[in-house]
C-alpha cells in the first residue's frame, strides 16, 4: 500500500502556496501519494468543521497515512489524531508553526 501524506495548509491558506506545491512535488518524486485539501472559511476557521474536512478526505486513517500542517492546521491535525478510534492509528504528523489557541466552534 502507498503511503500517503495529507498536507494541511493554514488561516487564509490555501492548496497552491508555494512551498505547499513545492513539499506535494517532492514527496510525488519520492513515491508519495499527496493530497492538499482545500480548508473550509480559511479567514474565519472552525476547529470543528476542519476536523470534518480531515475525515472527509482521509476517510479511514491507518499507519500509510501521513500529515504535514501548518499554522492552524496543526490544531485540526491533532484533533483529528484525538478522535480517531483505537484501532485507527497514523503513521505521523509534522507540524510547521503551529498555532494551537483557536476555541472548537
Amino acid at each position: 500500500m502507498p503511503k500517503r501524506v495529507y498536507i494541511i495548509h493554514g488561516w487564509g491558506g490555501n492548496p497552491t502556496e508555494g512551498w505547499l506545491v513545492w513539499l506535494s512535488k517532492e514527496l510525488k518524486n519520492r513515491g508519495f501519494e499527496v493530497y492538499i485539501p482545500e480548508m473550509p472559511d480559511t479567514w474565519s476557521p472552525k476547529i470543528n468543521k476542519w476536523v470534518s474536512k480531515i475525515n472527509e478526505v482521509v476517510e479511514k486513517s491507518d499507519r500509510h497515512i501521513y500529515f504535514v500542517s501548518h499554522s492552524i492546521g496543526c490544531q485540526a491535525v491533532m484533533r483529528y489524531l484525538e478522535q480517531l478510534p483505537d484501532n485507527q492509528k497514523a503513521g505521523g504528523a509534522i507540524f510547521v508553526a503551529g498555532w494551537l489557541n483557536l476555541t472548537c466552534e
